[in-house]
């Protein structure tokens, strides 16, 4: 049996059935009338935004609201009308033309997003605070239907933020309520029996102008590129703003995100994908799991606000607050782990798992902004407060059948279950962090320079023994704005992450650390339909964990990485509907101090040194085809590692895309194809036992009114 023939679950009906209920309700009109309409009409669309928007200021470098061309440090940011264009369905598609973000690493996973920024696993924030941390729940994928927009800040920033990696952040920005109408409805058809229906809704509430909305929804009925892999979502994120007077906002926001869907892709030899294999090549669609098994099913939820007043005379007072939930049912899970002798039949274990996690997060912070026309101040003063708690078990076992990698028969192991019994791996752990920090943005003529510190106390217990830390992070950086949109820059800041454990003489291990000095020159003029960023940077990072040589089962830190690298990034909107954007990225990492000789001056693994992407897209402004566009990019990824011994390297790959699309009226008929010529290739191999084909060609068509 495989994943095509598999009958559509009575839960995952309503999709498919809202979605011919609308083609048979006539929502969609009759494209021949509608163009004829448009043609008699020579409608003109010089007036319309028909490009992606630009964004021109940020607030998580520097938790205000700061142009970014004064933020001493390199900064993307995705807009919401740029993931669409592009049909995309997950986070790792939104970075692959973001430079120095990598994205699908590990090819597609329908369970978790994995990316690197700057060669690091980057911190994850939603709104400015802090998501989950777990094992499985930390690398949720969030759903971007539901966001405004996904600003990657890169290299350390615990200045602001506390404890978190040196490469960088994804904060993700939700969708808030509108002070206009907004009314939508998408539905979307694609590769794998894609069926996907979403809606937005917004605007005031009542007359008094006091209230205002957002209402966002998506249910997905999926399959996947692997056999048995379904890919079902669901989402729901109900918004509401109340601004009594001009100096006071709240906003509630609430979220609940639930993915069903199984493991069981990748994890393939290397023999049969990478390398030859005397039987034949593994395909990409293997199903290496039990169809009664591997179940993943996550769910997330939280509810949070955000408030704001203003207190006149540029002091504002803000306070953020979150509480969330994630849990992963417990499930088992059947998993590969290389080749018999035969080199056809799949070795396999089972492994049980099961994750809980509870988040609450405060951000309280006063901001100042006085001076005069010369010299003027943007001072920042905020104390945080950081909690969550995680239940996770896990268990583990070389018990499983084998599977015949080139003609796989399942059903050789019925009435699988979660066992946690003997052997069962618990980690009960809880996590405070308070942090208080402060900053300070100087603008003195043309020269902008930004100074943070902070101080953080974390305090961590991890069952039944507990450890405490506390560390100081800085930030100081000077931009020079000219009147023509350029703006030189430099910029060092410092980054921390809590170790929890011992050596072997059991002192408690202190926080890994890492340090950023970077260079750059960003430019965008006036109009904004330029931003193009060129940065150079050198991260250090100290404290890490090696093998400690006397002690072969303990750690040490006497470990450093260090990664040097350039980035050109830019997007143009050229005018006349035409936009152009691309990225590129050198990154040289290094492991300079480990007491295991094996990884000693070797890359970061997943990390190519060459990282490429051009796109463009072009909508026809006037005449009879006035609304009618067509959009092409290329993707390349160089060499790399997926071991961090570097024993297993990656060939290089390039990858195309292309889109269609239509604006009429109060409709857009969208077509995107990602991996157009459906080049088949291995993403990365962690070790002979472990290789991941890269995503696959997908087609994807979407049917959008507003109104």
């Amino acid at each position: 049996m495989s994943a095509k023939s598999r009958a559509v679950p009575a839960t995952r009906r309503p999709v498919c059935v809202a979605i011919r209920a609308a083609l048979a309700l006539g929502l969609m009109p009759a494209a021949g009338l509608a163009f004829a309409q448009s043609a008699s009409d020579a409608t003109t669309l010089d007036a319309v935004q028909v490009t992606a928007p630009i964004a021109r200021d940020s607030g998580t470098a520097t938790k205000t609201d700061t142009p970014i061309l004064e933020v001493p440090q390199s900064i993307s940011v995705i807009t919401d009308r740029q993931m669409r264009d592009r049909g995309i369905h997950g986070i790792e598609e939104a970075v692959w033309f973001t430079a120095g973000a990598q994205g699908g690493g590990y090819g597609p996973d329908t369970r978790s997003d994995w990316l690197l920024v700057r060669g690091f696993t980057p911190a994850r924030y939603m709104d400015g605070l802090a998501l989950p941390l777990g094992s499985g729940t930390g690398i949720t994928r969030i759903e971007p239907y539901g966001l405004e927009r996904v600003e990657v800040l890169k290299g350390p920033a615990s200045v602001n933020y506390g404890a978190m990696p040196p490469g960088g952040l994804l904060n993700y920005v939700s969708k808030r309520p509108t002070d206009e109408p907004l009314r939508e409805i998408e539905m979307q058809l694609g590769s794998h029996d894609l069926r996907q229906l979403a809606a937005d809704f917004g605007g005031p509430l009542g007359d008094s102008g006091t209230l205002s909305y957002r209402l966002t929804g998506l249910a997905r009925n999926s399959d996947s590129e692997v056999d048995f892999i379904h890919d079902d979502r669901y989402y729901f994120a109900p918004a509401l703003t109340w601004k009594p007077d001009t100096a006071n906002e709240l906003t509630v926001l609430a979220r609940f995100q639930k993915a069903d869907t199984k493991a069981g892709a990748g994890f393939l030899p290397v023999e049969g994908t990478l390398l030859p294999n005397p039987n034949g090549k593994i395909r990409a669609s293997l199903y290496t799991g039990e169809p009664n098994a591997n179940d993943y099913v996550k769910t997330m939820a939280s509810i949070g606000y955000e408030f704001r007043h203003d207190f006149g005379g540029g002091t504002a007072f803000a306070q953020n607050l979150r509480w969330g939930e994630s849990e992963i049912d417990p499930a088992i899970t059947v998993g590969t782990f290389g080749l018999l002798a035969d080199q056809r039949t799949l070795s396999r274990y089972l492994w049980s798992t099961r994750e809980k996690e509870r988040t609450l997060s405060l951000d309280n912070n006063l901001s100042w902004h006085f001076g005069g026309e010369r010299v003027s101040h943007t001072l920042l003063a905020g104390l945080d407060y950081r909690r969550y708690h995680n239940d996770y078990a896990s268990n583990f076992a070389f018990t499983a059948t084998g599977l015949d990698a080139f003609a796989p028969v399942y059903g050789s192991m019925p009435n699988l279950a979660p066992d946690f019994g003997p052997g069962t791996f618990f980690t009960d752990q809880t996590q405070d962090q308070i942090g208080l920090y402060v900053q300070d943005q100087i603008r003195v003529d043309r020269f902008v320079i930004t100074l943070g510190g902070r101080q953080d106390w974390v305090g961590t217990d991890t069952n039944g023994d507990h450890q405490s830390d506390e560390r100081f992070s800085g930030r100081v950086g000077i931009n020079y704005v000219f009147d023509n949109g350029f703006a030189p820059y430099v910029g060092w800041s410092q980054s921390f992450q809590p170790t929890v454990g011992t050596d072997f003489s059991g002192n408690a291990f202190v926080p890994t650390t890492g340090r950023q000095v970077e260079a750059g020159l960003k430019f965008q003029p006036e109009g904004g339909r330029v931003l193009a960023t060129l940065a150079a940077y050198e991260i250090i990072q100290t404290n890490t964990l090696t093998v400690d040589p006397d002690h072969t089962l303990f750690s040490v830190q006497q470990g450093e990485t260090r990664v040097r690298g350039a980035e050109l990034e830019g997007r143009w909107n050229v005018g006349q509907g035409l936009s152009v954007y691309g990225a590129y990225a050198y990154v040289d990492s290094e492991v300079t101090q480990s007491n295991d000789a094996t990884t000693l001056g070797k890359a970061i693994a997943l990390q190519p040194r060459h990282v490429a992407s051009l796109g463009s897209d072009y909508t026809i402004t006037g005449g009879a085809l006035a609304g009618l566009g067509f959009g092409a990019g290329v993707r390349f990824t160089g060499e790399h590692f997926g071991d961090a011994r570097n024993e297993w390297e990656t060939p290089s790959y390039k990858l195309f895309d292309a889109s269609a699309h239509y604006d009429i009226s109060n409709w857009r008929i969208q077509l995107n194809a990602q991996n157009l010529a459906d080049r088949e290739y291995v993403s990365v191999c962690n070790s002979a036992a472990w290789c991941y084909y890269g995503y696959g060609r997908t087609v994807t068509a979407t049917a959008r009114y507003t109104w």
